[in-house]
């Protein structure tokens, strides 16, 4: 790291204001902020270390998630908490002020269950470092875990370090054809309350049928039996294996799906709650997937973005826009967050961090 650059940001900290860190520039919306100071932690990347038999890397924040993805692929490990926007050029600190998961994390955990310690400059420019760079437990609190999903409001992230895991040697896909919404949800509710080990499980809403897809990971000596297994709950089904395979989750992860000039909204649901937001959905002729089980909403909202406000309100779920352009960022119901409040006093007094 250009230690010029560091001081050039400590520069920026100390005499600006509405300070807020960005890196790979891949989340437009979080972007669209007019008065604020700009700190480009993009321009600090590489990975610092990798300890392939501990299973554990470190690396600068603005290291771009491709690099860590391919130094991680030389040794058969990945990022279990499958982070989106690898091909877009999304970055690791990135992925951790926005609390971004793709579906993986229905098996894994999300980005909070694997991050390990963080190096961050806080409002006063320092230094400051939380929790370790091996899987231990660290003395004191857990700054690092408090970054997750903070989205820059509580410094500007220089160093982050991660616990990873074994990769799959191979994947299968199993798509699932289902009339009706409540029939899939019912088997979805089933599969989860049995012992089957699902990597994802993700809803697609097709055009007269919803697709229940789920992807298994593991030997591939045993996908038949696993498989057969399924059979007993989703019925007929089609296969993806390969190229095929990889390419399907890939284009969902890069939310190639999504159209141009669209804002994507990411809602944490239930399976509770799915049917409520898909009527509505529906009836709007809106894109969209379930994923995780059924507990994170993805929105491709195409209409004036008070429309779904008010009736996220409306349905008490909450919001958070990730791309297109619009100065409604937050969306829906949100509850007075007293405990990050709280945070937000010890770890910027002053209020010098943007809070979006």
């Amino acid at each position: 790291m250009d230690n010029g650059y560091l001081e050039e940001l400590g520069t920026k900290i100390q005499t600006g204001n509405n300070l807020l860190a960005f890196g790979g520039q891949t989340k437009s919306a979080l972007l669209a902020k007019d008065g604020i100071t700009a700190l480009d932690i993009g321009k600090i990347s590489g990975i610092l270390e990798y300890l392939p038999d501990e299973y554990t890397f470190t690396a600068y924040a603005g290291t771009s998630l491709y690099t860590i993805n391919q130094m991680l692929a030389e040794h058969d490990q990945f990022m279990p908490f499958d982070p989106p926007f690898i091909e877009r050029g999304g970055t690791l600190g990135g992925t951790v002020a926005s609390n971004l998961n793709g579906p993986g994390r229905f098996r894994y955990g999300g980005v909070r269950d694997f991050i390990l310690g963080v190096k961050y400059l806080d409002y006063q420019a320092k230094l400051v470092r939380s929790g370790g760079k091996v899987v231990k437990n660290a003395a004191g609190f857990d700054i690092s875990k408090l970054m997750v999903g903070s989205l820059g409001g509580l410094g500007a992230m220089i160093e982050l370090s991660f616990k990873v895991f074994p990769k799959p040697p191979e994947y299968r896909t199993v798509i699932s054809r289902f009339s009706t919404l409540e029939e899939l949800l019912d088997t979805l509710v089933n599969l989860t309350a049995n012992s089957i080990e699902l990597f994802c499980l993700d809803i697609e809403p097709a055009s007269e049928v919803y697709n229940l897809t789920i992807r298994l990971g593991g030997i591939p000596d045993l996908f038949p039996k696993r498989i057969e297994r399924l059979k007993q709950f989703v019925g007929d089904i089609e296969i993806l294996e390969g190229d095929h395979e990889r390419s399907f989750w890939d284009e969902i992860n890069e939310f190639s799906w999504v159209p141009e000039d669209t804002l994507l909204i990411k809602v944490p649901i239930t399976p509770s709650s799915v049917e409520t937001l898909d009527d509505f959905l529906s009836k709007n002729e809106i894109q969209r997937r379930y994923s995780v089980g059924a507990n994170v909403a993805w929105i491709a909202w195409s209409k004036p973005v008070d429309i779904i406000d008010k009736h996220l309100k409306k349905i008490k779920l909450a919001g958070l826009t990730i791309l297109g352009q619009t100065d409604q960022i937050r969306l829906g119901f949100r509850e007075p967050d007293i405990f990050f409040q709280r945070i937000k006093n010890a770890l910027d007094p002053i209020g010098k961090w943007v809070e979006i």
